[in-house]
């Protein structure tokens, strides 16, 4: 008992209680929630009037409180996300029928993705939950793209219909290409052999699909049922600009003069800013601990916190031996092969207390009487309950456990591989036996270290195949290549982020990456769109750049506030897993608008110093040309 059940000055004790089955289902849950409540209620009621204080922990517990703290973020993300987005909405568009047709398309997007959510049978999960939000804000930002360039349209005088319908044409392909990219980050997700993270990437890949034909259908019919007023009130004039507006017209403006004075320079500042990002990034190390799925005041967390100071660890390894089934299991040569086990088990420093028929065996006094004593133990009738924790008949299997405190995934995998060798050996040792090294902290630490090793290297092949996308939709090498740094960069500094504050790679920050790249792309491809239509009408490419940049740009920035603001309602959560994915997408977000505002244009700009486009160079031959003659006549 010492050490495993109570510590050295009596101050606490454990109780052990096994359920039969963890639910595997929602019903099942709802039982198991059940139960844990009313073994709570029991032990408080017992313990009424005492000075004992009583927490309870476990993996059914952990599950509950988890799923608790799910359900009620949920409510209040997407609460806040859609005040917050008509509070952003109101400030910057400043008219109802605009702010309605942003908002309904929004959340009708939600309601059938909470609907398809239920058809299909999705459960809540750390991930699934946080799915509506994203969708509610990738169609607030592509409702706002349009409905800015409806407004400028009107404002040149152009009438409603003909507003929408340019609107549709110039924005539209680019909101087309940024939910392919969004939904191609979404899908790296899917090919995870982990069901729960599959599904996220299947809920928002399949989300964002929907959500863009709502936008697109949605948009331009209600922009014709409700902008008839507002087209006559705004229609050939400019509207006037509010204190926010000229803050953000102020930032875009000083980004284009900062590009047209120093664009090398800036490339430059880009290039070694990603480098050592990425640097940072890649030294990240995988870490799973499930202690960061727990609220930091969690009662379970107080409890393994708790067990681990001051006993061997709430952790369990398991260690089963399946013998061939004409193996005599009450043998001496069982003994002795459960005494090899424990000894492996026993040596390892990381493990605290090592539980086994051997433990018995020395209680009983060791040696070779421990041996006949602990035979003639298990064939007693009244210790077979005991002996049951040990000993599985039908199977023909023995149980040994470990106990170990808290550790983080690269912690205990070289642990775990350790001791497989060495279970390895002495299955060689007695041919038929088969060992198992399991339990559900070192299985989930060891399958959660793999995990974020695949996601990583899904991350960055979906990244190269969205670089590669961009250069095909906009048909152009350069815009391909242009884009490469910008989008880089945001990826950079939120590796950095987690390498310099966190410590290391979660399968939730990768997951991250990928929600807010596939984003954050967004403004790189909306700004070369836009570009490409500049580029056509304007003989410089500098003025190019700046028209681009003081048009997009306020966009760019006030969708970036909406969407930050919308996802980073997740970094009030008390789960720290969620709130981590919230600080990472909005450090992504961020990065992503000084990547299209500052780097990209610069990009762009030194390109075409070095590298001159093809319009660029027929232009210069046919001003060649032209000067060829009128120099032969003078």
């Amino acid at each position: 008992m010492k050490g495993k059940l109570l510590d050295d000055d009596w101050t606490i004790a454990v109780f052990a209680l096994t359920l039969e089955q963890l639910a595997q289902d929602t019903e099942g849950q709802a039982a198991e929630r059940a139960l844990v409540a009313e073994i709570g209620k029991t032990t408080q009621e017992t313990l009424a009037g005492t000075n004992v204080t009583a927490r309870l922990t476990g993996l059914a517990v952990i599950r509950d409180e988890i799923l608790s703290g799910l359900s009620s973020d949920q409510q209040m993300f997407g609460l806040v996300a859609v005040g917050l987005g008509i509070i952003v909405c109101w400030i910057f568009l400043r008219s109802i029928p605009l702010i309605i047709i942003a908002v309904v398309p929004a959340i009708l997007a939600v309601a059938w993705l909470r609907g398809g959510m239920w058809l299909f049978g999705q459960d809540i999960n750390l991930l699934t939950g946080i799915a509506p939000t994203i969708i509610l804000v990738i169609v607030l930002s592509n409702c706002l793209h349009l409905l800015f360039s409806i407004r400028r349209g009107l404002e040149r005088g152009d009438p409603l219909e003909e507003a929408i319908e340019g609107s549709v044409r110039r924005v539209g392909p680019a909101c087309v290409l940024t939910s392919l990219t969004t939904a191609l980050a979404m899908s790296s997700l899917i090919w995870m052999p982990h069901s729960f993270i599959a599904h996220f990437g299947i809920t928002t890949a399949s989300g964002t699909a929907m959500s863009l034909i709502l936008t697109l259908l949605m948009v331009p019919a209600l922009s014709v049922l409700l902008l008839r007023g507002f087209a006559k009130k705004v229609q050939g004039k400019t509207q006037k600009t509010d204190l926010f507006r000229k803050g953000i017209d102020g930032l875009c403006e000083k980004a284009a003069d900062a590009v047209t004075s120093f664009p090398r320079a800036i490339a430059l500042i880009g290039l070694v800013l990603t480098a050592g990002g990425l640097w940072l990034h890649f030294l990240n190390e995988p870490q799973y601990s499930y202690a960061n799925n727990m609220p930091p005041q969690s009662t379970a967390l107080k409890a393994i916190q708790a067990y681990d100071s001051k006993l061997a660890g709430a952790s369990t390894l398991e260690v089963l031996l399946y013998f061939p089934k004409k193996h005599a299991l009450k043998s001496y040569k069982t003994i002795e092969i459960i005494r090899q086990v424990h000894k492996v088990l026993d040596d390892e420093p990381a493990f605290g207390a090592v539980t086994s028929l051997h433990t018995v065996e020395e209680w009983l006094g060791g040696g070779e009487v421990g041996e006949d004593r602990l035979i003639g133990f298990l064939e007693a009738k009244n210790t077979r309950d005991f002996a049951a924790s040990f000993v599985a008949l039908d199977e023909n299997a023995i149980r040994i456990s470990a106990q170990f405190h808290a550790m983080t995934s690269d912690e205990m995998t070289p642990i775990l591989d350790k001791v497989e060798r060495k279970m390895r050996r002495i299955e060689a040792k007695n041919p038929g036996l088969e060992i198992a090294v399991t339990g559900i902290v070192p299985v989930s630490s060891a399958a959660s270290h793999e995990m974020i090793k695949q996601l990583n290297i899904s991350l960055i092949t979906a990244i190269g195949l969205i670089l590669v996308l961009i250069g095909v939709g906009m048909r152009s090498l350069r815009a391909g290549l242009a884009s490469v740094l910008p989008n880089l960069f945001p990826i950079a500094m939120g590796g950095a982020y987690l390498h310099l504050v966190e410590g290391g790679l979660e399968f939730t920050s990768l997951v991250a990456f990928a929600v807010g790249f596939g984003i954050a792309v967004d403004a790189t491809i909306h700004y070369l769109t836009r570009y490409r239509l500049e580029r056509a009408s304007l003989d410089s490419v500098a003025a190019a750049l700046r028209k681009t940049t003081m048009d997009v740009g306020p966009v760019v920035i006030m969708a970036t506030v909406l969407i930050a603001g919308g996802i980073g309602t997740t970094m009030l959560s008390k789960l720290p897993t969620v709130a981590l994915y919230g600080t990472i997408v909005v450090i992504v977000l961020t990065s992503a608008v000084i990547g299209a505002l500052l780097f990209l244009p610069a990009v762009m700009s030194t390109m075409e110093r070095y590298w001159p486009s093809r319009e660029k160079r027929e232009a210069t031959a046919a001003s060649d040309e032209t000067e060829e003659p009128e120099a032969k006549s003078a």
